[in-house]
């Protein structure tokens, strides 16, 4: 299971539902840029809980929206989780 681009896939969803784009979900979660939204649609972002609970919240959703699997492609869902860190490179478990 790749969880970085689950969430991703899912804020992409949600964002989009709202009606929102990239630069105006970054102007309500005040901390990020659309640059930071865009990286972590795309999966490439490993975010903090803070961060997580900011979208979230900025989305007018619960946190586990972000972690939900219904709808998401089996290729995101499937098989150990990946973990990728710049300290431990690409791991599974």
């Amino acid at each position: 299971m790749d969880v970085q681009a689950l969430i991703g896939w899912n804020v992409s969803r949600l964002r989009k539902k709202a009606e929102l784009s990239q630069e105006e979900l970054a102007l309500r979660v005040e901390v990020v840029a659309q640059t930071y939204i865009s990286n972590l649609e795309a999966g490439r972002c490993n975010p903090t809980a803070v961060t997580l609970y900011l979208i979230a919240r900025a989305l007018s959703v619960d946190i586990s929206e972000l972690f939900a699997t219904d709808g998401v492609p089996r290729t995101l869902t499937e098989g150990p989780v990946k973990i990728r860190s710049g300290r431990s490179g690409k791991k599974t478990i």
